[in-house]
């Protein structure tokens, strides 16, 4: 499997392609909560199809902020909890001192997050960033969502694509994508 960064369309495609031809594995069901604990981390990809794996709605058992667009992908970051809202005479645990919000820090890997501040959630320190995309090959919708910490990409501890010569080198046939629901074309 790819384990790493996707960073652009091109990339995702390209991840995509080599799910379709069996290169790399795509998940064929619904992770389980230990599968859940275990791979759901900085680096992981997870590549599907509805009608292959019945996902129809992907789903991890963390708390998400609302989608952000960036170009063709939806971006969310890992948050601890939705904060008190007016009138909302419920208690939350936590404190948000001290939490840092990715979408204002990383406005050079995704700019479409720096002017994202909700600020009636809580966001964690060092948290993921889930970042998914929906294509149609042959006919097929395909998923690809993955994770990644901000401080994972500064350092280089997480691959990028050109590390597997194998996907790089696919060939991709021009008319194999219907690229006609994506934002901004590859």
């Amino acid at each position: 499997p790819f384990h790493g960064y996707v960073e652009t369309t091109v990339q995702a495609l390209r991840l995509i392609y080599a799910a379709h031809q069996s290169l790399i594995p795509r998940t064929t069901r619904r992770l389980n909560d230990l599968e859940r604990r275990s791979l759901i981390k900085s680096g992981a990809v997870f590549i599907y199809g509805v009608e292959e794996s019945g996902i129809k709605r992907w789903t991890d058992g963390l708390l998400w902020s609302a989608s952000r667009k960036a170009g063709n992908f939806l971006v969310y970051e890992e948050m601890n909890e939705r904060g008190r809202r007016p009138g909302d005479n419920r208690t939350h645990k936590g404190d948000s001192s001290g939490s840092v919000s990715l979408v204002n820090s990383c406005a050079l890997l995704s700019p479409s997050l720096s002017s994202y501040r909700d600020d009636q959630t809580t966001f964690k320190r060092n948290a993921l960033i889930k970042k998914t995309i929906t294509v149609t090959l042959n006919g097929s919708e395909l998923h690809l969502v993955s994770y990644y910490g901000l401080e994972d990409i500064k350092s280089g501890k997480l691959k990028k694509l050109s590390s597997r010569p194998d996907i790089m080198s696919l060939y991709m046939p021009p008319d194999i994508f219907d690229l006609n629901n994506l934002k901004v074309l590859p």
